[in-house]
């Protein structure tokens, strides 16, 4: 199981809505101004996602909970999001080119065939099944710090 803490962001009869925050490596590394990498991953990455879980706990707006995912379910998503698009393209490029037809028909029935694996694959792995792929492990407690002056 793959485990995230996640921010209740508003509680509903049904389940709740989560926040969590995207961790990058990008960050630690010495070269992080200068690399092409770390600077499209700061463009490109959401840096919070908001996603809603079924549950029937009742949770409070604001409080922390440890969810998790299993990395078969995770792996299943990323190989149909991955390969079933690409199995698509190549496929129909290669019929289309079986077919002899014209280069631009090929290049533009293989994007067509890109773009329906990539609905598909959405399809499957949409936000219904990733909402019934997360638990709710436990309920983090809130940490009060007081600070303290003792004085002589």
């Amino acid at each position: 199981m793959l485990e995230e803490i996640a921010t209740v962001m508003k509680s509903q009869s049904d389940g709740v809505w989560l926040k969590t925050q995207s961790v990058s490596s990008c960050n630690s590394c010495q070269a992080n101004n200068d690399c092409g990498t770390g600077v499209v991953a700061k463009a490109l990455t959401p840096r919070e996602n908001l996603f809603f879980v079924k549950s029937q706990l009742q949770l409070l707006e604001g409080q922390k909970v440890k969810i998790a995912v299993s990395e078969q379910h995770l792996l299943s998503a990323a190989a149909l999001l991955y390969l079933l698009p690409l199995f698509c393209l190549i496929a129909v490029a290669a019929l289309l080119s079986r077919l002899q037809l014209a280069e631009t028909a090929v290049v533009l029935g293989s994007l067509t065939a890109l773009l329906a694996g990539f609905v598909v694959a959405r399809f499957f792995t949409g936000p219904a099944t990733a909402q019934e792929q997360i638990e709710i492990l436990a309920i983090l407690p809130e940490l009060a710090v007081q600070h303290v002056r003792i004085t002589d």
